[in-house]
């Protein structure tokens, strides 16, 4: 099976589609999506020895092209290669992309027609639509950071990773321009390579200048609007940022050594004072005026001021044009001018710190290598920074936290793992069943189909599965795994952090420009330079441990966490692929306080209580030693900083009744990845850089801590688990059980849990009217 699909939208192009598909077909299988066309499109494509895909009606190029990644995805090849139909793309030149896509499987490769290495006569781009593609161009390149001239080309290869990251919205010709910025967002590599430009003049174009040009400028303001008010923020938070405490000690130590020969001369004291701050305020204007990021807004505040004029010059550009001048082209070259602004983005591609002192080891220092930080590690070295990881156990190593969610699927896939996961042979889990042992109730949730997830997961060990991330993280090219290593303590300064790792080797000094904190429950940020806030309410305590055997329940049952509620706390039942199960208790601080004899006894001793589970584990011996992990709910401050972030445990550790841990780890450090690549290109490490990062994961558990804080509520437990089909509430309860609310809830989803809230609440009166308790066992 080929690894390459050649993916071709069509619309009423049979003069030229035999000829394209049978040319292309040299290079890898071709599907032709048929966009409603009148003509014989299909006909010639299928007989030229393409598979064609009929849409039946004409719905456009964008989804054209997204039912052609559908087929891809299912296909499951490496990479699509999407060229026009109409005969501008040269299908011999296919294999020239796709050598660099080869060398570099995450990147885009965009075949770039500004940059050809020829033009033919007569079949060149005409000035009017140069002019469009070279401003186009510059807003996107200016959006992006990445200069890539032909930002308009759809000769293109795309990779499997991206298309399972993005799932693009916009239609028309805005989604070719939607993937670029979006893949540019996510730091994934974006590389141009020269084509030649073709253009026949008897042959009309399907781009429609009224309707599809407005769609796509549309789009473009969209997301110029948004640039320009983040760099507004950026600003206020630049100049906020010079009267810190830590720059102002700094600066007042100089002061005051620059003062120190006058201080018995209070007019000359004064005046040496005075000569300091106007010298260091003249320097900060000037390297701020005079740095590649000041002078890209200045590139792009000139063109985005010219916009107007343009518009203006375009509608009457025919009564201007005399005597072989051309105005428009004129302000095109003067005003947008890419190569101008390329040279302010050369310096925000990810790269080493210049010589010097301080010059850094690594780009980013990982401190742990669980989940987040192997996923993070991962995705920094697929954008080009060199990134040390710093793990302190030997892995495998025994660890808690083994339900995934449906939602860690895809990204598990654009990590690149999902293959090794499966191979692993964990039991596959499809649903969650809850039981309530005082109300005698309980329901099985099964994950739907039909969603941006997967209708499974995986019950997973985690010294397996933590081991298959970590190894897949080690055997990127920049990434140095340092195992076991300890990292000490950091200091950070404005350029860059400066770790004291401990090693068997003896200890040594790290040097990195920035930091991720992904020491789980650790949390090594907050513990030494913030606070760790326990989450009122949340004060539990966990006692678990491995059985051989229990019991296993039949069909799709086998792989599905079981949760036991019970009057001191709840027990979860995870089976696993090797006969063993994880069985874990949650209980209130006051309970292990109170208890007679040791853990181990306690802990027995509650299974006896909880009769399903005594029921399910009958038989089956206990195979580790009972742990425990206290006050385990928090809240860490501060979740970002001028150049660290924290990801998964490192933010939060929520109560584990709905086994978010390893999703929210995997996830959080996808999106901290992100943020830090466009960091890097734009050389700004601030903490306000990293602030919507914080406000979207901050956002995102939010649903989880709602269900959480219910689910000790019998109000909210006699409606969970008597679920009905009313207003899409179950589905949006299991959406929420999927890990489908973290990134973004959709409008059905919030419409229908605050239905299934409104019936708690209704539940709640109902109860009380019943003389019925309505207290929260909150503080189990």
């Amino acid at each position: 099976m080929s690894d390459t699909l050649i993916v071709i939208p069509t619309f009423n192009e049979s003069a030229t589609i035999g000829d394209i598909v049978e040319r292309a077909r040299l290079h890898g299988p071709v599907l032709v999506i048929d966009d409603g066309s009148t003509d014989d499109t299909a006909a010639r494509a299928a007989a030229a020895g393409a598979e064609v895909l009929a849409l039946g009606a004409r719905r456009g190029k964008g989804h054209a092209l997204r039912r052609g990644f559908e087929e891809a995805r299912r296909r499951g090849v490496a990479r699509v290669v999407t060229l026009d139909g109409d005969g501008q793309h040269e299908p011999d030149e296919i294999p020239r992309l796709l050598k660099v896509s080869i060398e570099e499987p995450d990147a885009l490769v965009v075949g770039g027609r500004l940059t050809g290495l020829t033009e033919v006569p007569g079949r060149v781009i005409p000035a009017t639509r140069l002019a469009a593609l070279r401003v186009a161009g510059f807003f996107i390149d200016w959006l992006s950071g990445v200069a890539v001239l032909d930002t308009q080309s759809g000769f293109r290869v795309y990779p499997a990773s991206l298309l399972a990251a993005v799932s693009p919205r916009r239609g028309g010709f805005v989604l070719e321009t939607e993937m670029l910025l979006r893949a540019a967002d996510r730091g994934v590599p974006i590389r141009e390579v020269p084509v030649t430009p073709i253009h026949f003049e008897d042959r009309r174009s399907r781009f429609r200048p009224a309707r599809d040009g407005l769609a796509v400028g549309t789009y473009l303001a969209g997301r110029i609007v948004t640039r320009w008010a983040r760099e507004a923020f950026a600003g206020a938070a630049w100049v906020v940022g010079i009267f810190s405490p830590t720059r102002l000690r700094h600066r007042h130590r100089e002061m005051y050594q620059f003062a120190a020969p006058h201080r018995a001369n209070p007019p000359g004291w004064a005046l040496a004072v005075g000569a300091f701050v106007a010298d260091r305020a003249l320097r900060t204007i000037e390297r701020g005026w005079r740095s590649d990021h000041a002078r890209g807004l200045r590139l792009a505040a000139a063109a985005t001021a010219a916009t107007p004029l343009l518009l203006a010059l375009t509608l009457g550009r025919r009564a201007l044009t005399t005597g072989g001048r051309d105005p428009l082209g004129a302000v095109v070259r003067g005003l947008y001018s890419q190569d101008a602004l390329a040279s302010t983005l050369a310096s925000a591609a990810p790269r080493p710190a210049g010589p010097g002192p301080l010059a850094a080891d690594y780009d980013v220092l990982v401190v742990g290598g669980g989940p987040g930080g192997s996923s993070a590690a991962t995705f920094l070295a697929r954008g080009g920074l060199r990134v040390a990881l710093a793990e302190r156990e030997p892995f495998p190593r025994f660890h808690v936290g083994e339900s995934l969610l449906p939602a860690n699927i895809p990204v598990l896939e654009r990590l690149g793992v999902l293959d090794a996961v499966k191979a692993r042979g964990f039991l596959v889990k499809y649903g969650a069943y809850f039981h309530d042992q005082d109300l005698d109730v309980g329901y099985q949730f099964l994950f739907r189909e039909g969603k941006p997830w997967p209708a499974y997961t995986y019950e997973v060990q985690r010294g397996e599965f933590d081991k298959i991330l970590l190894d897949h993280a080690a055997a990127q090219p920049n990434v140095t795994l340092l195992q076991p290593a300890t990292v000490e303590r950091v200091a950070f300064d404005d350029e860059g952090v400066t770790a004291t790792v401990s090693e068997a080797a003896g200890v040594r000094e790290v040097r990195a420009r920035f930091l991720v904190d992904a020491s789980g429950r650790d949390a090594f940020i907050a513990t030494r330079h913030g606070k760790r806030r326990p989450i009122e309410g949340l004060g539990k305590v966990a006692l678990f441990a491995h059985f051989r055997g229990g019991k296993r329940w039949p069909g799709k049952e086998e792989g599905n966490i079981r949760i036991f509620s019970f009057e001191p706390g709840w027990f979860w039942y995870i089976p696993f692929h090797n006969g063993t199960t994880s069985v874990g208790c949650v209980l209130h601080a006051r309970t292990v306080r109170g208890r007679e004899g040791n853990l181990e006894q306690l802990y027995e001793s509650l299974i006896q209580r909880c009769r399903g589970l005594a029921e399910a584990l009958d038989g089956a011996p206990r195979i580790t030693p009972v742990h425990s992990a206290a006050n385990f709910s928090y809240r860490t401050e501060p979740a970002v900083g001028d150049r660290f972030v924290c990801v998964g445990d490192a933010i939060a550790f929520l109560d584990p009744i709905f086994s978010s841990g390893v999703y929210l780890a995997t996830q959080s450090a996808e999106l901290a990845s992100a943020e830090i690549l466009k960091a890097f290109r734009e050389s700004r490490f601030e903490a306000c850089r990293f602030a919507g990062y914080q406000k979207t994961i901050r956002r995102g558990m939010e649903p989880f801590q709602r269900f959480i804080r219910h689910f000790y509520d019998p109000s909210f437990t006699e409606v969970f688990l008597n679920p009905r089909e009313f207003a899409g509430m179950v589905d949006g309860v299991t959406g929420v059980l999927a890990g489908g609310a973290f990134l973004r809830m959709r409008l059905r989803m919030r419409l229908s849990l605050e239905v299934f809230f409104m019936v708690v609440r209704i539940n709640r009166w109902v109860r009380r009217r019943r003389g019925l308790t309505t207290e929260s066992r909150f503080t189990w």
